[in-house]
């Protein structure tokens, strides 16, 4: 379970730094990347939605696409806390997406991708998972129906791929089991977290097949949901 922060940028004022995309597409985009996650074994979850001002836009207020050194100054410095990726989604820069660090991953709304058989439906979920598989150690790989390949709408991953992939996410400290992951939302159920609790015990109930800890989670946010009619 790897927790990600999403990040609107609004700015009116500067086109390029500004995006369109509401929760409910993000929402949208998450679930469509997991689908190609959970074949490695790596389930998303989206720790929270943040709509914010860039922290400045100082001379890109005209730009038609924001150049790659003005980007990570676009990050308010408070919302992008350590313990998750943090991906900022823009209105326009020159390539579909960047990987810069674990706290700056920016895709723009505008991504266009090259149509290749069996491709997913849709860019901007494919562009998150190719940009987070940089931040989950994976190089470039042109194969043109790979995730990572460059500018197509591929999403497979090879065994070599899926091996580092969870090599990589168990060195992460805030990368949880599905077993710690349910511990913890029983935690913050229990100190009264109950909107962190609802978002944790949502983000197991949607992995995929069945076992006795997705019908625990359920039960759990059932139970949550209960209580808020009483």
């Amino acid at each position: 379970m790897v927790p990600v922060r999403v990040h609107l940028l609004r700015s009116p004022d500067a086109p390029a730094a500004n995006t369109k995309l509401t929760s409910e597409d993000v929402a949208r985009i998450f679930k469509k990347a997991n689908g190609i996650w959970h074949n490695a074994g790596v389930h998303l979850w989206v720790e929270s939605v943040v709509e914010e001002k860039p922290a400045t836009v100082a001379g890109h207020e005209s730009d038609k696409e924001l150049p790659d050194a003005a980007l990570l100054a676009l990050r308010p410095e408070m919302t992008h806390p350590s313990g998750m990726f943090h991906v900022y989604y823009i209105g326009a820069m020159r390539p579909n997406g960047i990987f810069m660090r674990r706290d700056g991953i920016f895709v723009k709304e505008t991504a266009k991708l090259n149509p290749v058989v069996g491709g997913i439906d849709e860019p901007l979920p494919r562009v998150t998972a190719h940009e987070l598989g940089h931040g989950m150690s994976l190089p470039h790989r042109q194969a043109t129906f790979n995730l990572m390949a460059s500018g197509t709408t591929g999403t497979s991953l090879n065994e070599t791929e899926i091996e580092a992939v969870r090599h990589t996410v168990f060195t992460f400290s805030w990368a949880l089991t599905p077993e710690d992951f349910l511990k913890r939302a029983e935690e913050v159920a229990e100190k009264g977290k109950k909107a962190e609790a609802v978002s944790r015990y949502q983000a197991l109930v949607a992995l995929p097949g069945d076992s006795p800890l997705k019908q625990q989670a359920q039960a759990n946010l059932n139970a949550l949901k209960k209580d808020e009619k009483k």
